[in-house]
């Protein structure tokens, strides 16, 4: 895996059923400014609150909006039984790579891990282990991720706790051959390729995808100078994405831009007015609206 990859959001109705116009009109969008393939039901697109029938919704609505592209399908939970269930329906659909956060709420030690990516890669399915300790309370250590290498499956680990330390830390135990390491920080996009990172898994890419496409080819190709300006440039945007809770601030954005609704699956509700008045403030600072 190599590129730019957008964890898309999954716009609602007002009834709060999933709002498959505004999807469709938000994938066009990713398309056209060359977005390498799409998260479906990813942290950003709520997955936690969506039922597996609209999960499998999801990941057959956007393969078939996006043929071209490659499309990963967020199968991950704090249940291996569920998880199972939630791949090998994805593999019914075709989709053959899915996204698998580390179980949040177990905190499993290394061996339970093991045990939870080798029942799921038993479905066939190429992994990419998703290490997000703000949302999991779990950080993989370089020794378990070491051990996790053995699971032929798992062919990418998308590393979002931000931390150059621990990516470096990765890439010296385990080499940057056996995986494809994928930032999952918007804010570390530059450095971490600069160590040896294959790209991104981007939540303001939703919004700023040309962008976003052109800061991670630039680092690809070596051109940090110019990547390191987008970076840079991009600073405050990626602040206002996180006034809030992902994904409250870059929905709210999309629906400022009247690409969808600001509706949220409960318990998640809508931000705060004086977080509403910050974040419009920064989006006319980028001409969004």
């Amino acid at each position: 895996m190599k590129g730019t990859y957008t964890a898309v959001v999954t716009p609602f109705n007002d009834d709060g059923k999933i709002d498959f116009d505004s999807l469709g009109n938000l994938l066009e969008k990713q398309k056209n400014a060359g977005i390498t393939g799409i998260i479906a039901a990813g942290t950003t697109g709520e997955a936690a609150t969506l039922t597996i029938e609209e999960k499998v919704q999801l990941f057959s609505f956007t393969k078939q909006v996006c043929p071209d592209m490659e499309i990963v399908a967020g199968t991950g939970t704090n249940n291996t039984i569920d998880s199972v269930k939630q791949t090998e329906a994805a593999l019914n659909i075709g989709i053959k790579k899915v996204l698998v956060v580390t179980p949040y709420y177990n905190k499993p030690s290394c061996r339970g891990l093991y045990r939870h990516y080798s029942e799921i890669a038993r479905t066939g399915a190429k992994i990419i282990l998703y290490n997000v300790p703000g949302r999991t309370g779990l950080n993989v250590d370089p020794e378990c991720l070491a051990r996790l290498a053995d699971i032929e499956n798992i062919v990418a680990v998308k590393e979002a706790s931000g931390d150059m330390k621990r990516l470096a830390e990765y890439i010296h135990l385990v080499g940057n051959k056996r995986f494809d390491f994928l930032s999952g920080d918007d804010f570390t996009v530059v450095p971490f390729i600069s160590l040896g990172g294959k790209g991104v898994i981007s939540v303001f890419t939703n919004i700023l995808p040309e962008l976003g496409v052109a800061m991670t080819n630039a680092a690809l190709e070596g051109n940090f100078t110019k990547a390191a300006e987008i970076q840079i440039s991009i600073t405050a945007l990626n602040y206002a994405m996180f006034l809030e809770s992902n994904p409250l601030p870059v929905k709210t954005s999309l629906s400022m831009m009247k690409m969808c609704r600001d509706n949220f699956r409960a318990p998640l509700d809508k931000m705060e007015e004086e977080n509403i008045a910050k974040l419009s403030e920064t989006l006319r600072n980028y001409n969004l609206i």
